[in-house]
């Protein structure tokens, strides 16, 4: 609600989406850090400019320190620890100011607001909240690190449900940026500039040396010069067609090219007349899912080290060829990746496949939320901001408030996965965020939290809407389903293979005739796909919106 609210209030003081996105990011970080997202995380951010009628991506994810490498991985640890030696440079606050820069109206200080305040004044301890941080793990972990205990332990003991929680040393950082920002206008500096200045004392000033030295004390490998080196530039993004309708996504620093890959396969199928959620219709979106996620291993990875083979992998002879993969009848443990270079349905695998290994130490619903603005001039923001596992290791970044991201543990110590380690190297993240365009205009914006899930639950949402007619309230309440027949992100990468999770509010038939197909089913609980969607559809007059109940989510407008 205070996320929401923040943007809310830019837009009331005439704010465009941009604008009311940068504020909502900014108050994200400050109010959800206990399993959601901190500035010191990353961000995938989609846009549309009305003015420009184009769709746009930022690149919102940190990289490695510039001296990790698979070598020295392999030789210390055997492995990509948890904690700060899996920390990547925070993206977020990059990539927010450079969209603020490039498209919004109004200054850092004016976006940056609410966040001040709710750091400074604090905010009442919300049931997640305090639930979280109360956790005998957690309390563990947050002790062990003197500055995140003194943050979110005030007086030894966690915050109670209703106690105002404040956080005077993030509020300094995001005033020592305010202040930048002004000294440069003072200085005669245009807003554009100004705000660059903020954010440069974030990434190559004062704050940028204090959370440097904070994470080699704590034992990191991050230099000056790889947070002073460090920058989110736009992006040309990737989409495609799928029954007239444009999707749009981020380039594969994200794994979001799964869900358009996917898309291709099932639009050779009529799944409309197969009924919304019937065993016919489920089994198609999984295998399709299949196919598409045993390419991300393949190809998906930062397109500045590897040479992803983009208009093969999206191309309609490629989803044709990759189709007749697909068994209609019966689930598949694994499939293999494509060659769309070649243009053949079966590629050879460039990686090697770790069996089914115990979950790691963190999981993935250890961050991310999600944020979608319009406004009505037709603009508007899809974005995924995250922070993997910060707070569940307990890593505030001395007395700059920011609590760091554990995203490195999503790389492979596989030098023939497209995801693997290497120095400056961005990770592949599952968060990942969507644009929509129907004749060429908004459609609606797509997103949510959820690890490995985001596309799963992202391909459901849009299927119920495009093919099945749903409302957008009904497309995201509606029950859902989550399979586990591919490598996890985060490491050790485990995979289950056929394992196929279903929300009990779909039927036991249905069920039934899921494992008659080999699918391991299991039964969970009711509203058990726990992503979090607020999709904003548009008609070209008015906007039409949905808050998921499957987690504090909110939806505001007038």
């Amino acid at each position: 609600q205070l996320t929401a609210q923040a943007g809310m209030h830019i837009l009331q003081k005439g704010g465009n989406a941009f604008d009311a996105a940068a504020a909502a990011a900014l108050a994200g970080g400050v109010v959800e850090p206990t399993a959601h997202y901190t500035l010191g995380g990353e961000i995938a951010l989609m846009l549309y400019d009305a003015k420009s009628q184009k769709v746009e991506s930022i690149i919102g994810q940190g990289w490695t320190p510039k001296s990790a490498t698979i070598d020295l991985y392999q030789k210390k640890w055997g492995e990509i620890p948890p904690g700060i030696l899996s920390t990547t440079v925070p993206g977020v606050v990059s990539a927010v100011l450079t969209m603020l820069s490039r498209h919004g109206t109004m200054t850092f200080g004016e976006v940056a607001e609410s966040a001040i305040k709710l750091a400074s004044d604090g905010f009442p301890a919300y049931s997640l909240f305090a639930r979280t941080v109360a956790t005998p793990e957690r309390q563990a972990n947050l002790k062990s690190n003197s500055d995140s205990a003194r943050v979110f332990l005030p007086n030894g003991e966690p915050p109670k449900v209703g106690d105002i929680f404040k956080q005077p040393e993030l509020a300094q950082t995001l005033l020592l940026m305010q202040q930048a920002e002004l000294n440069a206008r003072a200085s005669g500096a245009d807003r554009e500039k100004a705000i660059q200045a903020a954010r440069d004392i974030f990434y190559k000033g004062d704050i940028a040396q204090r959370m440097v030295a904070a994470i080699q004390k704590l034992g990191g490998l991050h230099t000056y010069e790889d947070f002073s080196d460090y920058n989110s530039p736009f992006e040309v993004p990737i989409s495609v067609n799928y029954r007239g309708y444009e999707v749009y996504t981020n380039q594969t620093w994200t794994q979001g090219i799964s869900l358009l890959q996917a898309l291709k396969i099932l639009e050779g199928y009529d799944l409309s007349s197969l009924g919304h959620n019937s065993s016919k219709a489920i089994h198609l979106q999984v295998e399709a899912l299949k196919l598409a996620f045993s390419d991300r291993e393949q190809y998906a990875g930062d397109p500045n080290f590897i040479d992803v083979p983009f208009v093969g992998l999206l191309s309609e002879e490629y989803a044709t060829l990759r189709r007749q993969l697909l068994n209609t009848e019966i689930a598949q443990a694994d499939y293999p990746p494509g060659n769309p270079e070649k243009m053949a349905a079966v590629g050879q695998i460039r990686y090697t496949k770790r069996p089914n290994a115990p979950s790691g130490s963190l999981s993935e619903s250890d961050g991310t939320t999600y944020l979608a603005t319009a406004d009505s001039k037709g603009n508007m923001v899809s974005a995924t901001p995250s922070t993997f596992g910060g707070l569940a290791q307990g890593m505030v970044l001395g007395d700059t408030g920011i609590v760091i991201n554990c995203r490195g543990s999503y790389f492979w110590l596989d030098p023939g996965n497209a995801n693997s380690l290497q120095p400056r190297k961005r990770p592949r993240t599952t968060p990942c965020a969507f644009i929509v365009l129907k004749n060429g205009r908004p459609f609606m914006t797509l997103g949510t939290p959820g690890g490995d899930s985001q596309i799963q639950s992202n391909l459901q949402v849009l299927n119920n809407i495009v093919d099945f007619g749903l409302g957008v309230q009904e497309a995201i309440s509606a029950p859902r389903f989550c399979g586990y027949s591919f490598p996890r992100s985060p490491w050790p990468h485990s995979w289950d293979p056929n394992r196929l999770a279903l929300e009990n509010r779909i039927n036991g038939e249905v069920a039934s005739e899921l494992s008659a197909k080999e699918h391991n089913v299991q039964m969970i609980g009711p509203w058990g796909i726990v992503n979090g969607f607020t999709p904003i559809i548009s008609n070209g007059d008015s906007f039409a919106g949905g808050a998921d109940p499957r987690r504090d989510a909110v939806m505001l407008g007038w």
